[in-house]
């Protein structure tokens, strides 16, 4: 087989970032989504990795593969009713409709949790790596 430096097996995104997080963790959600927008298009992210933030905010994702471990103060934030929305505001009276909101750090802290090093740890294996405890 002729050697290339193109990788032999090519990843999903959601491997990739379990293994981004894994090997570097605590950055912020951006941080990893340049990362998976350069391993996917082979060039930087010019949006400054705006792209696939679905995987931070998904159900199936947060809080079961990766959380935020962030102690910062929360802000709030104004969202559609989805996992995030916790509140409802109802003091802006009735000539406006009411909003959901929910609160967030600044800047985010990502980190796997077991279920999450486990698998990334599968990807590894995958990958012919040995696993990280």
């Amino acid at each position: 087989m002729k050697p290339t430096n193109q990788p032999q097996v090519k990843l999903k995104g959601i491997e990739y970032l379990l293994l981004a997080i894994q090997s570097d963790p605590g950055k912020s959600q951006r941080h990893y989504l340049r990362r998976l927008y350069q391993y996917n298009h082979g060039m930087p992210s010019y949006n400054n990795g705006g792209t696939n933030n679905g995987y931070f905010t998904s159900p199936s994702y947060r809080d079961v593969l990766w959380y935020d471990d962030s102690h910062e103060t929360q802000v709030r934030y104004g969202c559609a009713k989805s996992v995030n929305s916790v509140f409802l505001n109802t003091s802006c009276g009735n000539r406006y409709p009411h909003y959901w909101y929910a609160r967030r750090s600044k800047c985010s802290v990502m980190k796997l949790t077991l279920s999450g090093h486990e698998r990334a740890n599968k990807v590894r294996e995958k990958l012919g790596l040995e696993p990280i405890d």
